[in-house]
């Protein structure tokens, strides 16, 4: 009888045991659920964050594609606020677990990449000119939208935590050619080109034929008066060999009016650019060799008066030898412009095709380095970091 107590004893202290173990494992895995549920939480505002960083990169990089940087620092300066507004209105708009966000001003950053695939290069500020790219980091901290606040890690002493993401959005410049459109559409080049030095010349100021002609962006219209962009009469260019005025072959070596006329309305086709193997593109020396067409002339007059408005591309060469159709352009860039005014009647003192820069944002543009000659023609903006 002494004895009697022993086992019932023991039992109940080792149910105890087991009692507690169960506990400390439920809690346990209560605590690890729980964290759980905030690190998801975390992940999934991250992700959001992300989207809603990329999205307002890559609006505010389009932003910067606007023709008023072609008008001088008071315009740009604008184009520029424009597009810190589109990276603030798509935060807003994209909203983080249901939230909308704000983004700080300098949170978002609008500079130069001269290569945008490189993730190390960092942004260049000394010339606004060449600005091509915006950084925006949007953020959940104590400075702005708050830190994300956690629900189950409260029990652990944690109260909320930072999340933030970074995006960056750029267009391409640095255009060394070409390539046929990926849809089968044409390509948009007049089969004209222009020597380097009076494009550089115009761009600078010293050589211009003045500011009167005005471009609408709302109704792509072309009306007299100033705009703010100065422009250049493209015939006849200097330095033209005789017998040409400034004609090249940018398809078959057939010299006809007839298939000139349907360049200027029309572009190159994809026929014409398969002379040239799919790209029209500079080589690795930074050249490329075109020979002369017939010579700009009243045949061409109403088709060029077709396209007043229409931003188009112009081969830009540096040295050219031989006479007329035996020409041979030694090309070194391209500069995107439009046709403000034609004239090809009358005196060789009256005729006058007058144009101006524009910027071209072509998906077919093919991207090199940034030394070449290449003047307002970029390829579409996209995110690069």
């Amino acid at each position: 009888m002494l004895f009697s107590n022993v086992e019932p004893s023991r039992s109940n202290r080792r149910r105890g045991v087991v009692a507690v173990l169960v506990l400390v494992c439920l809690a346990t895995i209560i605590a690890f659920a729980a964290i759980t549920l905030d690190v998801g939480a975390m992940y999934n505002t991250r992700a959001d964050l992300q989207r809603t960083a990329d999205a307002a990169a890559l609006a505010a990089a389009v932003a910067l594609m606007d023709n008023d940087r072609l008008k001088g620092d008071s315009y740009q300066t604008g184009v520029f606020g424009d597009s810190r507004d589109a990276a603030t209105n798509y935060t807003y708009q994209n909203k983080v677990y249901s939230e909308h966000l704000s983004v700080a001003y300098g949170d978002v950053n609008i500079g130069y990449l001269s290569d945008a695939t490189d993730s190390s290069e960092v942004q260049s500020f000394s010339d606004p000119d060449r600005f091509n790219s915006v950084q925006v980091k949007v953020r959940r901290d104590s400075t702005i939208n708050g830190p994300m606040e956690l629900l189950f890690a409260r029990a652990f002493g944690k109260q909320s935590t930072d999340v933030t993401a970074n995006a960056t959005a750029a267009y391409m410049d640095g255009i060394i050619g070409w390539r046929t459109p990926s849809d089968g559409s044409n390509l948009g080049m007049l089969p004209i080109t222009l020597k380097l030095d009076r494009w550089v010349e115009l761009l600078d100021g010293t050589v211009t034929a003045g500011d009167n002609y005005s471009y609408d962006p709302s109704t792509g219209t072309v009306s007299n008066g100033s705009d703010g962009i100065n422009e250049l009469n493209l015939y006849p260019g200097p330095a033209m060999p005789p017998g040409n005025l400034g004609t090249i072959n940018l398809g078959d070596a057939d010299n006809s009016t007839a298939e000139i006329s349907a360049q200027i309305l029309n572009g190159l086709t994809p026929a014409d650019l398969a002379y040239h193997g799919g790209e029209l593109s500079l080589g690795a020396d930074g050249t490329l060799m075109l020979t002369g067409d017939t010579g700009l002339s009243a045949g061409i007059m109403d088709e060029l008066q077709a396209i007043i408005g229409l931003p188009r591309t112009i081969p830009l060469f540096i040295t050219v030898s031989g006479p007329g159709n035996n020409s041979e352009f030694i090309i070194v860039g391209w500069a995107g412009l439009r046709v403000m005014y034609v004239k090809l009647t009358g005196s060789m003192a009256s005729k006058k095709v007058i144009v101006q820069p524009a910027l071209i944002v072509d998906p077919s543009a093919i991207a090199g380095d940034s030394t070449g000659f290449s003047y307002n023609v970029y390829r579409p903006a996209e995110i690069v970091r």
